[in-house]
């Protein structure tokens, strides 16, 4: 860490969202000297000490990486004269500040903190001495609180963001409990905190560290394995492991009950807004199905399926005319089958028959407000209005998700549609399921699709599962193989790990299968080559090839593939634009790791840098296209990016891509899981090639993932009563049990 002294003699650049800045300082020997960080505008007319680290950029040579600052003890008159006429202090003008320090010398702040009324002596009144008093506390208060958060060895992002939270409260925040930092400052998890509380005194045993560390358990542990409920042993085992030493809990957890943060149910433990949030969902999946229907003609709807088949020229199978009756004739049904199995065929027949039978137009904008075709993801979304041909957009999209986070459909102000279907429903996890159903009216028709054999959603619950399992909806279960997909290796390939059945004949190359067995260190190179035959059939990089891979770290991790791939096949290097290790270029594939309404991004969206420039101030900034959705990123925008030549197989959930390579090493195998070698196969849609061990496929078919533990199922079939009242939902937020 080094240290200098300077003023600031200009900004480069300031972000009054996050207080990221570039500014240009004088040094004591009139150095010019560029520094960067998370740090406010503060006077340029002030010493100040800042301390960092020296990094070298590309374009603008060395620059220090303020880590923290403070304000120099002795100040020149002339600088503390400048600093009282700014703008930091209204309605004192320079002839005043002079005679403030003319009267009461360089340490005049340290005076009229002690006692402002000494003020009176250079002639202000009253007022305008509590105005300048309040003014100066506020601004040395401000300083006062980033020193001391510095000291807690918070980077100058997280201290700016906790001043920004708490504002002048933010050390009594701090001091009263730590661990709320957990739940109010993104990037502060229990270990950073942990250490905040250490240093403020807080004993390793202080209630405030054991209720934080059981919450922590539950809603990381858990939460991270799918699970909503803990039992009374692996909560005390997560909060142990979190806490580091073994400690008495019960207390904790008594305290967390009592103050309705945990609910206990018969044996298993809740965060409460898990525990609201599933007993809402099910109670409205149970109004909307019983909810009194509008009669059908179903000899009607059997002669409009027959008289569709026609119109497409083609033969349903008994299964799919059956699919697209019960549809139709139910308040909520589900569709779930593997690829091959002619969900779109059904949904596009579903379709069709609804406006023949209703007389809908469906080239009447109107038809919106009648029916919605929504997925959890974008890329889910694009792939549905293509292959129907009607517009679809994202869950959140559908809901109004707008950048405060909140929503514009709900429970009080419901969806107008009366036809919704759900795609890619696998995907959607407990909270989104609430959010979904909760704003749909009574007497819609609502169509759930989806694979349940797939992964289960990033998010806590398994909701598709639960749905099936409780059996109180018709489920329309597709297991035949269309004659179009029968020659697909991929498709029996996917079938074989899905029921476990690997043969040899399995583990062969065929017309869309290339399976290369090779050592680990030969697969970097094959992948390589085989993506350059693809580009040299047509292939394109960013729309048609995807690496997918488990795990990001590694020599056959995401991250290093990402890398590798960027270098060989992105020629773009005149112009980068870097962000901790990574480097972006024009032309790159590239995700969006976080939802972001505001710009009409999601977790998961797929774009390609369009441009990099330089503003009026010389700061880069990077335009990402997204189907035609330019979004600008400044630097300290690209946490939420990542390369995306490779992703992990979780994020490609919803997503087709022509040519799917995927490693298959040891490496690999805490994670090789039927479930995601099973999603992985079925997101090729041309070309799958596997590289590495074949053994390990058979392996990965033959370990399920384990239960995610829910109760969803039990409370639809009406298994399990609320043992508590359940809060009003306009009280409930997300934040009042994390």
């Amino acid at each position: 860490m080094e240290t200098i002294k300077g003023k600031i003699k200009n900004y480069v650049f300031h972000n009054d969202e996050n207080s990221y800045s570039i500014a240009r300082i004088i040094t004591e020997t009139d150095e010019i000297v560029t520094i960067v960080g998370y740090f406010p505008v503060i006077s340029e007319d002030i010493d100040y000490e800042f301390s960092g680290t020296w990094v070298k950029h590309q374009n603008y040579g060395d620059q220090l990486k303020v880590e923290s600052f403070h304000k120099c003890e002795e100040q020149s008159a002339s600088g503390l004269v400048s600093y009282l006429s700014s703008s930091f202090f209204h309605g004192i003008g320079e002839k005043t500040a002079q005679k403030i320090v003319d009267l009461l010398g360089t340490d005049a702040i340290q005076k009229i903190q002690k006692d402002k009324s000494i003020l009176k002596q250079v002639g202000l009144n009253a007022i305008r001495i509590e105005k300048f008093y309040q003014q100066l506390i506020e601004n040395q208060t401000n300083e006062h609180i980033l020193v001391a958060l510095y000291g807690y060895n918070l980077s100058g992002k997280l201290a700016m963001k906790l001043l920004s939270k708490y504002q002048m409260l933010t050390l009594e925040k701090l001091e009263e409990n730590p661990y709320r930092l957990i739940d109010d400052i993104e990037g502060i998890g229990f270990i950073k905190a942990d250490e905040i509380a250490s240093k403020l005194g807080i004993g390793k045993d202080d209630h405030r560290r054991i209720k934080a560390a059981i919450i922590y358990a539950m809603q990381n542990i858990a939460y991270q394995n799918g699970d909503l409920y803990l039992t009374e042993i692996q909560l005390k085992d997560y909060a142990i492991q979190v806490l580091g030493t073994e400690t008495d809990l019960d207390l904790g957890i008594s305290e967390l009950m009592e103050e309705g943060r945990l609910i206990l149910e018969n044996d298993r433990y809740y965060l409460s807004l898990s525990y609201y949030t599933e007993i809402g969902l099910a109670e409205k999946l149970i109004e909307l199905s019983e909810a009194p229907a509008q009669s059908h003609d179903l000899d009607y709807l059997e002669t409009l399926v027959d008289a569709v088949e026609i119109q497409r020229g083609m033969q349903y199978t008994v299964i799919q005319k059956k699919a697209i009756t019960i549809a139709l004739s139910n308040q909520v049904s589900i569709i779930t089958g593997g690829p091959g199995t002619g969900k779109t065929t059904i949904i596009d027949g579903l379709l069709e028959v609804y406006r023949i039978y209703h007389n809908l137009n469906y080239k009447n904008p109107a038809i919106y407000d009648r029916i919605a075709l929504m997925a959890p993801t974008g890329r889910a979304a694009k792939r549905m209005k293509e292959l129907l041909d009607m517009d679809a957009k994202t869950i959140h999209r559908h809901l109004g998700y707008n950048y405060d986070g909140l929503f514009t459909y709900d429970e009080h102000h419901q969806l107008p549609n009366d036809l919704i279907i759900v795609d890619e429903a696998s995907m959607i996890d407990i909270f989104l399921a609430k959010k979904l159903f909760s704003a749909i009216k009574l007497g819609a028709q609502v169509v759930i699709v989806g694979d349940v054999d797939q992964l289960p959603s990033v998010g806590p619950g398994q909701v598709l599962s639960d749905l099936i399992e409780s059996n109180i909806l018709p489920v329309i279960r597709l297991n035949e193989i269309h004659r179009q997909a029968k020659d697909s290796k991929i498709i029996s390939l996917a079938r074989s790990v899905n029921e476990q059945n690997l043969t040899a004949e399995d583990l062969m190359s065929g017309q869309d299968i290339y399976l290369y067995r090779a050592q680990a260190e030969r697969i970097r190179s094959v992948i390589i080559q085989q993506i350059e035959g693809a580009l040299s059939e047509g292939y394109s990089m960013i729309d048609d090839i995807q690496v997918l891979a488990p795990m990001y770290k590694g020599e056959l991790g995401i991250d290093r593939f990402n890398q590798l791939l960027q270098d060989k096949f992105n020629p773009n290097k005149d112009i980068g634009m870097i962000y901790g290790d990574k480097t972006y270029y024009v032309g790159d594939k590239v995700i969006q790791l976080v939802n972001d309404p505001e710009r009409l991004i999601m977790n998961g969206d797929i774009g390609i840098v369009k441009e990099i420039k330089y503003n009026t101030k010389n700061d880069q900034y990077m335009i990402v296209t997204f189907d035609d959705n330019d979004v600008m990123y400044e630097k300290a925008d690209l946490d939420e990016l990542n390369l995306a030549y490779a992703i992990s197989i979780h994020k490609s959930q919803g997503s087709e891509y022509k040519i799917v390579m995927m490693p298959m090493v040891r490496n690999y195998m805490h994670m090789l899981k039927k479930e995601l070698i099973y999603t992985a196969i079925t997101r090729a849609k041309r070309y799958l090639i596997i590289l590495g061990d074949m053994n390990l496929l058979i392996y990965a078919a033959n370990h399920l993932s384990e239960k995610r533990q829910t109760t969803l199922a039990q409370r639809l079939n009406r298994e399990l009563e609320a043992s508590e009242t359940i809060p009003d939902e306009d009280a409930l937020s997300p934040y009042d049990f994390m």
